[in-house]
């Protein structure tokens, strides 16, 4: 009998240990999970209100939770333009444009919740997309943009020599200016339209914070497509919208300047 008490309180100890062994009990996990959902929630809304609630700093104000902010995006698509040159009516089509970045989410899927003995946690999620991330930043977008920048000159010739003739060279210019960029959105908004949901995989690490007792996220260690089933390190990606849209709106912004000079040489 005192051979069966032994081995059953031994037995308890165990159990009870094993929390502090692997440093991770239920209430973490759970923690880590809901952390992940209303960050992952709030990013789905395209909206950085309360985010620091749920992420630090580094994660709040970086380049992930800027690719789906449409005033981050507006900024960085202004600035491969001249905004001085640009009217009310262009200004709305590019806010218009911008917005759609915002509601690209539909929806999004924690797969896997871990926890380290370290306290550390890691979360897995599925985003699904309305359209790919990498919608700016590709060869068929530009390749388009240079076939419409000719189209325009081509087509409206005549015209901006009769403007030249009527008005300054500064309203021909912005006038142009104005139209292309117009164009140029209109590229955008028909690849969209035209393209199909994709859905991503995107790794969390989840840290809780010594200070408040509640866990945040610290890191987005990858953003690959989870139909590849690729989990290699990715923190500095082309999904990200600041290298995207810098260098594709710069290309675009290249076009402009072109119809532009042509029309002055003419």
């Amino acid at each position: 009998m005192n051979k069966s008490k032994r081995i059953f309180s031994s037995v308890v100890s165990v159990l009870l240990s094993l929390p502090l062994l692997t440093g991770c009990t239920s209430a973490d996990k759970t923690a880590v999970s809901d952390t992940a959902d209303n960050f992952l929630s709030i990013v789905k809304n395209g909206t950085n209100e309360d985010i620091e609630k749920y992420a630090s700093s580094e994660v709040s104000e970086g380049e992930f939770v800027k690719t789906f902010d449409s005033e981050y995006l507006k900024q960085n698509f202004m600035e491969g333009f001249v905004s001085s040159e640009i009217d009310n009516e262009t200004m709305e089509r590019v806010e218009s444009f911008c917005s759609l970045f915002s509601d690209m989410v539909t929806d999004y899927r924690i797969s896997e919740v871990t926890v380290s003995k370290d306290g550390i946690g890691t979360v897995v999620a599925m985003i699904d997309t309305s359209f790919p991330i990498d919608v700016i930043d590709n060869a068929e977008a530009l390749e388009m943009i240079e076939q419409e920048a000719e189209v325009y000159y081509a087509e409206n010739e005549e015209q901006i020599v009769a403007m030249y003739e009527e008005k300054t060279e500064e309203e021909v210019e912005n006038f142009i200016y104005n139209d292309m960029i117009t164009k140029i959105i209109d590229v955008y908004e028909t690849l969209i339209e035209e393209a199909s949901p994709e859905t991503y995989a995107i790794t969390l690490t989840i840290e809780k914070n010594a200070e408040t007792d509640s866990w945040y996220v610290t890191g987005v260690s990858s953003y690959d497509d989870a139909s590849e089933s690729n989990t290699e390190i990715a923190t500095e990606t082309a999904t990200t919208l600041e290298s995207v849209t810098s260098d594709s709106v710069s290309e675009s912004s290249d076009n402009v300047s072109d119809v532009s000079t042509t029309s002055v040489s003419e």
